[in-house]
């Protein structure tokens, strides 16, 4: 069993790397677009949203590394592992979004 449960980790370690090398990304551009948003000046609307469509095509382009990284053997399960990955970056970047809009709006108000 302690066998297969590291064979598993050590499976796992290169999606772990691609997730954790792309979270601090996804966490600055949550920062820069939700500080963006606050301001309400449209060029700075304008660069934030240009940097979260770079960083969304750039992770969307980070799948098949994801799929080819997954600890799983069987393609469905490594797709949705890929598809999972993805998912909690993308609620990553709206839950800091949402904290720093809330933050914005009890300072204003």
């Amino acid at each position: 069993m302690k066998e297969a449960l590291a064979s598993f980790q050590a499976r796992l370690a290169p999606a772990e790397d691609i997730f954790f090398t792309w979270l601090p990304r996804v966490f600055l551009t949550a920062i820069l677009a939700g500080s963006a948003w606050i301001d309400d000046a449209p060029p700075l609307e304008i660069v934030a949203m240009l940097v979260v469509i770079y960083v969304a095509v750039r992770i969307a382009s980070q799948f098949s590394a994801l799929r080819l990284a997954s600890p799983f053997q069987n393609r469905a399960l490594s797709v949705i592992f890929a598809l999972v990955i993805l998912i909690l970056l993308v609620g990553a970047f709206l839950i800091v979004v949402t904290f720093v809009n809330s933050i914005a709006l009890s300072v204003v108000g």
